[in-house]
């Protein structure tokens, strides 16, 4: 991996006598997080700016948040903590604004393009009204919209592009990789077997039952209620659905440690036989990249999709 970095006077310095980095990126956390330490034999002014890439590639870019600068008798011994681009929007409130049945492209509009950012995202809109409330930053307001209408991840590109995640038509297998280590954890105690929902204004009781059959299979009962009577119509129905299936997000996860750097993009699906058993079909949510005296590994983090075969009914 090749960083680059650039001061508040435009000045770049590349070709840096790197010593440590750790390179992290997650699905549903809006910045990737880039850390990294090097030597120089000059003083360099206050970074606003880095870089990173992976051959010829673009893998970050963003904003640096934290510089320390350590002398010595051989020079310098700097310490960055930077973290991606989409760090703008976060740190940036939305006006509280009720729109009237908005698009994904209107929020892009008001919220991220006089920012730099593009609008790459599916062509959402809505019937109804999209509350954005007082607290959210201008990510979440958009990433809750897109979400609540489509069900899938936002995120910023290295290239400032708003786009969601789509998982890879192919599956990899792991086993062309160097696999140095392979974690599988079944997780039983997060998955709901029923959400009890209060869904209209008229509604006394929480009489709407949706149901997640895949729980009676795994053998889990477990039940919770949801009131989202304050929500507007398409809101509810939506909120439901992401509610009960993120319950089974982290049911089954696969975390493999891998030499070297891995290009893979987030939400590539793979394969893996081990002499353990055989994990077919995992989802990759997450890459922490780490370089230091020791070499450089990748830990990867995937999750099994989770097909809950949800049902809804009323008492």
């Amino acid at each position: 991996m090749k960083i680059s970095i650039f001061t508040i006077d435009n000045k770049e310095y590349s070709n840096l006598e790197l010593c440590e980095i750790n390179f992290t990126q997650t699905a549903k956390v809006a910045c990737d997080s880039l850390c990294f330490y090097f030597k120089s034999n000059v003083f360099i002014e206050e970074i606003d700016r880095v870089a990173a890439f992976d051959g010829g590639n673009l893998v970050f870019s963003g904003i640096c948040d934290c510089q320390k600068r350590i002398e010595t008798q051989n020079g310098f011994e700097n310490y960055i903590y930077a973290r991606s681009s989409a760090a703008v929007l976060v740190d940036n409130e939305a006006l509280p604004f009720t729109y009237n049945c908005p698009t994904a492209a209107q929020l892009w509009y008001s919220l991220a393009k006089d920012k730099g950012f593009k609008n790459c995202l599916p062509q959402v809109v809505s019937t109804d009204k999209y509350e954005v409330t007082k607290g959210n930053s201008c990510f979440a307001a958009i990433r809750q919209f897109v979400e609540l209408k489509t069900g899938k991840v936002m995120y910023v590109t290295p290239e400032n592009e708003l786009k969601c995640f789509e998982k890879s038509s192919d599956i990899k297998s792991l086993n062309d990789y160097k696999v140095l280590s392979c974690t599988a954890t079944v997780n039983r105690s997060e998955p709901v077997s029923r959400l009890c929902v209060k869904k209209l204004s008229s509604d006394t009781d929480y009489k709407l039952n949706m149901k997640a059959l895949v729980s009676d299979e795994i053998g889990i009962d477990r039940v919770q209620y949801l009131n989202l009577q304050s929500l507007p119509q398409w809101q509810r129905e939506n909120g439901a659905v992401n509610k009960l299936k993120s319950y089974f997000e982290d049911y089954k996860i696969l975390e493999i440690k891998v030499s070297g750097f891995v290009s893979d993009s987030l939400y590539q699906r793979f394969s893996y036989k081990s002499a353990g058993g055989q994990y077919d079909d995992y989802i990759l949510t997450e890459k922490k990249y780490t370089l230091d005296k020791n070499g450089e590994v990748t830990r990867l983090t995937l999750k099994k999709e989770i097909d809950i075969k949800e049902i809804t009914y009323v008492d």
